[in-house]
């Protein structure tokens, strides 16, 4: 028969130790990246006879089939549309761009649609350096969805020995900040066998061409970003930053005088600002900007400037930097278009991280009068530059320009970032339970800076030694600067202090790694060594689980009654009970133990004194009886 009792028993049982398993389990679960999301985006199909140019902006969409199929890839979710568009929010660093095809596509029969060479440049507005050829991909982006940079562009695509397995871009965290416009151009010309025909005795192939082009576009923004905009206005905020002209053509290296003749003479490009930050102080002339949980510091650009016409003059714009480069950052020589920002991080090791780059920074993510969001920053140094050319074009004939001259400028600065908390986070190395000061383990435990890298941490380590008295001594094993994640397994009293540089503010734990009794006493009882020493002394006995059962003295004797002999004849014994001495009452004040003595004394001296008395007065009387007679 069945015992359900017993069933139900060891299922509560089995249950309890699972518990047990994951809660032990849990704390070392590593935090892994969301799983990316392929989304496939529709696009938008457009044909055109064999004499045109892709016009796909004048005409409206056909019904026709697509030649592949484009997708974007990561932490992304729809959330709505955006003029008309798909909006996608993005949690991971950046979107994938991807386009696949059916290879069979390009083995078909001549009745089919198959691909032929495009010979020409050109795809609606946008003009090409190289032919189309079998086939064009362009990646453009868009701060306002109407006025698009060319991003990518890649001809002839549509090859038996390229499948387009690789990432086509990766959109840039810049954009995803401020939230961007994406289109995706895919262009082709195929053709097909309609019939035959002759001419006098030779049979011809009669075909037809068409001109198709593919146009997929959507918004994406990011996650953090489309829940909590922030604004460069917020503070407190710093503005860093000033304007230099570098000369020309040398890497942007010089640093020449601004004067009354240069064309930047009064006016300034933009303003870049950091905020988001707690506090501000300063290294070597270095602002240092602290935060703490919850900061989010953040570097912001507005641009004040109409690149086409700054200061209000048309002679003056934003030129294309064909072949600038960067001789501080070693960047190599390249097309730097309208402008390109810089920036450079260097870690808590001192180790210099290649640069971000971000060509065409004032045409492609900068809006006059609006606020870029550049970057979010966490704790390390940061370089920042941006390098730009102007061009000063005052003798314009038409469409041609007199001798115009070029000048390069660069508005560059330096700042670092520190956490302002003074915290190290001791877990047990086993269980990575999180262990509090004065805590012990027996499994030792390992530091956590939480990410402050910055932080100064020296720790102690001391055991303990019994003398023959029983009397505990300290005995330091080492003192040494730690660092993160370092762990510490032996037995011992564990002191460390974490200090701030950049606050002035110190932290100090203790940790105990062991099994001894006096350790656990330690940690159980909140005691110093010194003060459980003290309690050793007074033959306090230390149990196995730490706990202290202190030494307790014997009670003092009770008062014993005191006795007085008659030295009279009479052999007479009188007894004085101290039960018969009067207590003092509760308003008197307390006698001291001279004082009680004292009183007995006298109280024996008047009890004597009594006895003599009577004795004297007895024989007397006696005697009287006796002369009488």
């Amino acid at each position: 028969m069945i015992n359900l009792r017993n069933i139900t028993k060891r299922f509560v049982a089995s249950l309890h130790v699972i518990i047990c398993i994951v809660g032990c389990l849990q704390p070392l679960t590593m935090k892994v990246s969301a799983k990316e999301t392929s989304i496939a985006v529709r696009g938008s199909i457009y044909e055109f006879a064999s004499n045109t140019n892709y016009e796909f902006s004048s005409v409206a969409a056909s019904s026709g089939t697509s030649f592949g199929t484009f997708t974007i890839s990561g932490d992304l979710k729809n959330i709505s549309n955006k003029n008309g568009l798909p909006a996608y929010s993005v949690s991971s660093e950046s979107v994938n761009f991807y386009y696949s095809y059916d290879q069979s596509k390009l083995n078909v029969p001549d009745t089919e649609w198959y691909l032929i060479d495009d010979k020409t440049k050109k795809i609606d507005t946008i003009s090409l350096e190289q032919n189309i050829l079998s086939g064009v991909i362009i990646v453009q982006s868009s701060k306002d969805g109407v006025n698009w940079i060319t991003d990518v562009t890649m001809t002839d695509v549509f090859t038996g020995n390229d499948d387009l397995s690789d990432s086509l871009y990766s959109t840039k965290g810049i954009q995803l900040e401020n939230g961007c416009y994406y289109r995706v151009i895919v262009a082709y010309e195929l053709q097909r066998k309609i019939g035959e025909g002759k001419i006098l005795f030779i049979t011809t192939e009669e075909k037809e061409e068409k001109k198709v082009a593919e146009v997929y576009e959507f918004y994406a923004v990011s996650n953090e970003v489309a829940g909590n905009m922030t604004s460069a206005a917020a503070t407190p905020r710093k503005e860093l930053g000033q304007k230099v002209n570098t000369g020309k053509d040398n890497g942007y290296s010089g640093n020449n005088a601004i004067d009354k003749d240069d064309p930047h003479y009064g006016w300034n490009l933009g303003t870049f600002v950091v905020n988001g930050y707690t506090r501000e102080t300063s290294s070597n002339g270095t602002p240092v900007f602290l935060k703490n949980v919850g900061d989010k510091v953040t570097l912001w650009f507005t641009l004040t400037q109409d690149i086409n016409n700054l200061n209000e003059n048309s002679a003056l714009t934003i030129s294309e930097d064909t072949n600038g480069y960067d001789q501080y950052f070693e960047i190599a020589q390249t097309n730097f278009k309208r402008g390109t920002l810089i920036i450079q991080y260097t870690d808590h090791e001192g180790n210099s991280h290649a640069p971000v780059i971000y060509t065409d920074f004032l045409a492609a993510n900068a809006t006059t009068g609006a606020d870029t969001r550049v970057q979010l920053f966490e704790e390390g140094d940061y370089e920042i530059s941006l390098d730009y050319e102007i061009k000063n074009n005052p003798r314009q004939v038409g469409s041609v320009s007199v001798i115009p001259t070029y000048t390069n400028y660069k508005i560059s600065f330096s700042f670092s970032i520190r956490n302002g908390n003074c915290m190290v986070y001791p877990f047990d190395t086993v269980t990575g339970a999180e262990l509090s000061d004065r805590a012990i383990t027996s499994n030792g435990f390992k530091l956590n800076m939480a990410k402050s890298r910055y932080l100064t941490i020296d720790v102690t380590r001391t055991v303990l030694n019994v003398g023959a008295d029983g009397q505990l001594t300290e005995d330091v094993r080492f003192n040494l600067p730690a660092k993160d994640n370092d762990a510490y397994i032996d037995d011992g009293i564990y002191t460390f202090t974490v200090k701030n540089l950049y606050t002035g503010e110190t932290t100090t734990k203790t940790i105990y790694v062991g099994t001894d009794k006096y350790l656990l006493a330690l940690s159980k009882n909140l005691l110093t060594v010194d003060a459980l020493n003290e309690k050793i002394g007074q033959d306090a006995t230390i149990n196995d689980d730490g706990s202290i059962v202190d030494y307790i003295p014997p009670e003092k004797p009770e008062i014993q009654p005191v006795v007085v002999v008659d030295t009279t004849p009479d052999d007479e014994v009188s007894h004085i009970d101290p039960a018969d001495v009067s207590e003092p009452t509760t308003d008197e004040a307390p006698q001291s133990s001279s004082s009680t003595l004292f009183i007995a004394i006298v109280l024996v001296a008047i009890a004597c004194g009594i006895l003599i008395m009577e004795t004297i007065m007895k024989k007397a009387k006696k005697k009287k009886e006796e002369d009488d007679a």
